[in-house]
């Protein structure tokens, strides 16, 4: 198992010589080795990514999706299913840290030539570009405007944008029957997505779980594949909802690849693998998921499918803990309070029980 304390190295390399040294491969890669001795086969897994260009066709991709760069690892460079997941999740997390920012060029002719010749899809692509912020200033009112001249000549493929904007009130007033409208009459992943989301949690609609139910199954949206397994678990469905949560692991959404771990691992709606939940949770785990760190780092305290090791049980609770695992910040206030594997120490106990308690209380802010 590969360890994400690597993107912190990196990080912290970029943050010493300045984050072009990622475009000087060899100069980062010695970089990466000195600051990160432990870590040599995560350090080759990123250096190898970064000769690929990954990291660049990744920041250029405003349609991202992670399932795409897995497979072609796989596929096109031979890379085994949990390197190429490892090497993504590494990049996904450096974009959104470093924050790269590049400008596309001539916009606005190209905006103008795609408009005088009714090219719908570059119009599309650059009211995305505005809302997003995507190689040019995010202005909502621009991309408003753009989704709109879109909407009134017969392309409804904006349909969520707008219906996200009017919500929102970006760039438009907000107005959240409009934002419904928009929602109900678009037909692709994300309206069918965000109706199940009005509809479960009950915003500007009326509560109706059956009915979300029908919408998150019309979608492929990774998310809607969660929330799909999520309500058939509530009715005790459990062998649908691993169904649906297993449709969500094929595209590497971090909640599903968990949650097939989680009933794998106690045979709860298929059979008992706990071989194969050690690897969804270790997927889900190199996608920065809480929980699922912290449930590996009870298979290490245990000895259960791997070697017992306290030491990788210790550093994968306080990763754990760092990505808002409320188990993992209880358990390490307990053993710092007590010096149960670790040096005593009140001040860490105390910090660990605080960040429990803020984790819980964001939780149940958002589910009011």
């Amino acid at each position: 198992m590969m360890n994400i304390k690597i993107i912190q190295k990196i990080l912290d390399v970029c943050e010493y010589y300045g984050q072009n040294i990622t475009m000087d491969i060899e100069r980062f890669e010695e970089a990466l080795n000195d600051e990160a001795p432990d870590l040599l086969d995560e350090c080759y897994l990123v250096v190898q990514g970064l000769k690929l260009g990954i990291m660049d066709i990744m920041l250029l991709d405003a349609e991202y999706e992670r399932k795409n760069y897995v497979e072609r690892l796989i596929k096109v460079h031979q890379f085994t299913q949990e390197e190429a997941l490892f090497i993504v999740s590494v990049f996904e997390a450096l974009t959104s840290h470093i924050g790269f920012y590049f400008e596309i060029g001539n916009l606005d002719a190209l905006l103008e030539y795609s408009m005088q010749h009714d090219q719908f899809l570059e119009i599309y692509a650059i009211a995305k570009a505005y809302f997003k912020g995507f190689g040019v200033k995010q202005d909502y009112e621009k991309a408003f405007q753009l989704f709109q001249y879109l909407y009134a000549h017969g392309d409804d493929r904006g349909s969520y944008y707008l219906g996200y904007m009017y919500e929102m009130g970006y760039g438009v007033e907000q107005d959240e029957q409009k934002a419904m409208m928009y929602y109900e009459n678009g037909h692709d992943d994300m309206c069918y997505y965000q109706m199940g989301m009005h509809l479960m949690l009950g915003q500007s609609v009326h509560q109706d779980e059956e009915k979300a139910l029908s919408y998150f199954e019309k979608s492929h949206y990774p998310d809607a594949y969660f929330y799909q397994g999520f309500l058939l678990e509530k009715q005790h469905e459990y062998a649908s909802a691993f169904q649906a949560y297993s449709k969500g692991s094929q595209v590497y959404q971090r909640e599903c690849l968990y949650k097939v771990g989680m009933y794998l691992n106690h045979g709860l709606g298929t059979d008992l693998n706990q071989k194969e939940a050690y690897r969804y949770l270790t997927y889900s785990y190199y996608c920065l998921h809480g929980d699922s760190a912290y449930q590996l780092s009870m298979m290490y305290f245990d000895g259960l499918m791997v070697k017992k090791d306290v030491n990788k049980a210790i550093e994968l609770l306080k990763q754990a803990a760092h990505l808002y695992s409320q188990e993992a910040c209880l358990l390490l206030g307990r053993f710092y309070g007590e010096g149960h594997y670790v040096e005593k120490n009140f001040q860490k106990s105390m910090n660990y029980y605080k960040k429990a308690n803020e984790i819980i209380k964001c939780r149940n802010q958002y589910l009011t």
